[in-house]
């Protein structure tokens, strides 16, 4: 086998050059271009907001705590704003 020049391999032997995947046309690609598009429903956008509320406010937790065992939570005033409360709420 002979070379010539820096053409390299001549002749019958020479390999057949395959396109690359970059260079293949892609066949999925269409001219049209479709939006993606995200629905959340109401009640998922409900559930996150809840996430990010504390379950429980420790400050008014401690305070009510305190309160109790100095036996100055259940005045009056108190057990009848929680009666009228309850009764709204019926």
């Amino acid at each position: 086998m002979e070379i010539h020049g820096p053409g390299g391999i001549s002749g019958p032997d020479r390999p057949e050059l395959k396109p690359t995947e970059a260079q293949r046309p892609d066949k999925a690609a269409s001219t049209d271009k479709v939006a993606d598009e995200v629905n959340i429903s109401e009640q998922a956008q409900l559930l996150e907001k809840l996430s990010q509320v504390p379950a429980v406010r420790m400050e008014k937790v401690e305070e009510i705590k305190r309160l109790i065992e100095a036996g100055e939570y259940e005045t009056s005033e108190r057990i009848e704003g929680a009666a009228r409360k309850l009764l709204e709420e019926l």
